[in-house]
């Protein structure tokens, strides 16, 4: 158990360094292929388009055949592809390396909660998950400074190399050291063909979409929302790191309060802070510095829960569907990031003054999470009851 552990999180720190590394190789692959703007968003929405669109078939090839062999296979193509990207010499090669790194990360995080919930009870899991979560977390870290003074110092190629050395390190231990959980084909033919009902997982489908709206500040709209409301002179570099640094600590605080409370607990609680967060921020978006970098700290801490509610999904699906159940879960954390951004964009187009035009961001998203919890809080007994009366396969 400890090794197949080990393994998870050397797999989700890769999976974590490759979802942020483009925002400092990102530009020096532009300067050198000669890229074009639109070529370079592309390029930068490539790894997170292909990582989306494969949750659904990555949860059905974890029905099928359980979570080893998909997972490490992919991860082999993620490190070929990132080894492609430091080959590249022009966009296509370039774009086709990032395809292939979203199609190796894609299965890391899901493959994490899918394996550990297959193993031990929804308690225990989620406290593994979070765990592992808060470890890995630890690569988005490894792609900001170090990847700077690694790439300054050896460049971005090798940096793409040695990146592909350590995908395919991480996907041989987890060939290695995982067992073979049941598929879902196994699992209902030793236990019947019993009748099941569809369990009442809408309750969780607002909490997934929202999941990641401080994450939408973190990685685009903090910047543009320091600078237009407090300056331009404003060190957005100090506040996101101090927003970041704030995260990963309490990812790590998590597994420990799981031993205490509650997942449930836990996630309310955790939107309760961020819809507050969110209000004191759209009533005084340009009360003070401080007041800023900590409501965006707590906003982009919320995603944190991510693994606890999972789990909290994983535990309602029968064995059956629960990979493909997961992954369409997991594709509304995306579908948020890219809607919010949206919803963003259109508001800060209204031409308002800049205090108004955030304010009015940040009132959006204390709405959206407030409607989230609401919900959560009100539908999710009706549906936990619904369960646990309906005959299942489990």
């Amino acid at each position: 158990m400890r090794a197949s552990l080990s393994a998870l999180c050397a797999a989700f720190l890769a999976s974590m360094y490759f979802r942020s590394y483009f925002g400092v190789v990102g530009p020096l692959i532009s300067d050198e292929l000669a890229l074009s703007p639109v070529e370079f968003g592309w390029l930068a929405s490539a790894f997170f388009g292909s990582f989306a669109l494969l949750q659904v078939p990555v949860g059905i090839a974890f029905d099928r055949f359980g979570v080893r062999w998909p997972m490490a296979s992919m991860m082999v193509v993620g490190a070929v592809g990132s080894a492609l990207l430091g080959s590249s010499s022009g966009f296509l090669s370039a774009f086709a390396g990032q395809v292939a790194i979203g199609i190796g990360c894609a299965p890391i995080f899901m493959g994490v909660l899918y394996y550990l919930g297959r193993l031990h009870s929804p308690d225990k899991a989620g406290r593994l998950a979070a765990t592992v979560s808060s470890i890995g977390s630890v690569g988005a870290l490894i792609s900001a400074s170090p990847l700077s003074f690694f790439t300054a110092e050896w460049g971005w190629r090798a940096a793409c190399w040695t990146a592909a050395a350590m995908m395919s390190g991480c996907a041989l231990s987890i060939a290695l050291s995982l067992r073979q959980t049941p598929s879902a084909r196994s699992a209902l033919q030793t236990t019947g063909h019993g009748t099941w009902r569809l369990p009442h997982l809408l309750y969780l489908v607002p909490i997934c979409f929202t999941l990641s709206l401080g994450g939408t500040f973190r990685n685009a709209w903090a910047g543009p929302y320091l600078t237009d409301v407090f300056g331009q002179g404003t060190n957005v570099g100090a506040v996101l790191t101090a927003v970041s640094v704030f995260g990963i600590a309490t990812s790590f605080v998590l597994p420990f309060a799981l031993l205490r409370w509650r997942g449930r607990r836990i996630v309310t609680a955790t939107y309760a802070v961020g819809v507050l967060s969110a209000l004191l921020l759209a009533f005084s978006p340009g009360g003070s510095i401080f007041a800023a970098s900590a409501g965006l700290a707590f906003l982009y801490a919320m995603g944190n829960v991510h693994p606890v509610a999972m789990t909290e999904a994983q535990a309602l699906l029968p064995n059956q569907i629960r990979g493909i159940g997961l992954g369409a879960l997991n594709t509304l954390v995306f579908l948020g990031v890219s809607a919010s951004s949206s919803v963003f964009g259109a508001l800060a187009e209204l031409h308002f003054s800049a205090a108004a035009t955030y304010g009015l961001i940040f009132a959006a998203t204390a709405m959206a999470l407030a409607i989230a919890l609401g919900l959560y809080v009100v539908c999710r007994p009706k549906a936990i009851a619904v369960q646990e009366a309906a005959p299942v396969f489990d």
